[in-house]
């Protein structure tokens, strides 16, 4: 089996916001949207590949009993690399402009 593709703590994005399917075997499901910053919390193999847990949504509660639902990898995109900037270089750069 290929590695996970992401590891906890890595921050991701989803590109597939479209859990009809999950929120109709639940529907008190808390799922990620596209847009915003998501740090992976935990990652599990399951029959249909990995899945990942957010740190900004738990569903631990949702479904006493059962393992907390977990969203399937290829939903989501590494955060690409931020550039660092100097920002006291880049406000003087600004300036001599």
């Amino acid at each position: 089996m290929k590695p996970p593709l992401f590891h906890p703590g890595q921050e991701v994005v989803c590109t597939n916001d479209d859990f009809t399917m999950l929120l109709v075997q639940n529907p008190n499901i808390r799922t990620p949207k596209r847009g915003p910053i998501y740090k992976v919390r935990g990652i599990y193999y399951t029959h249909k590949g990995y899945g990942i847990t957010l740190q900004e949504i738990n569903n631990a509660d949702v479904a006493p009993g059962f393992p907390e639902a977990n969203f399937h990898e290829s939903r989501f995109a590494p955060l690409p690399p931020m550039e660092e900037v100097d920002i006291s270089a880049a406000i003087e750069e600004s300036i001599l402009v």
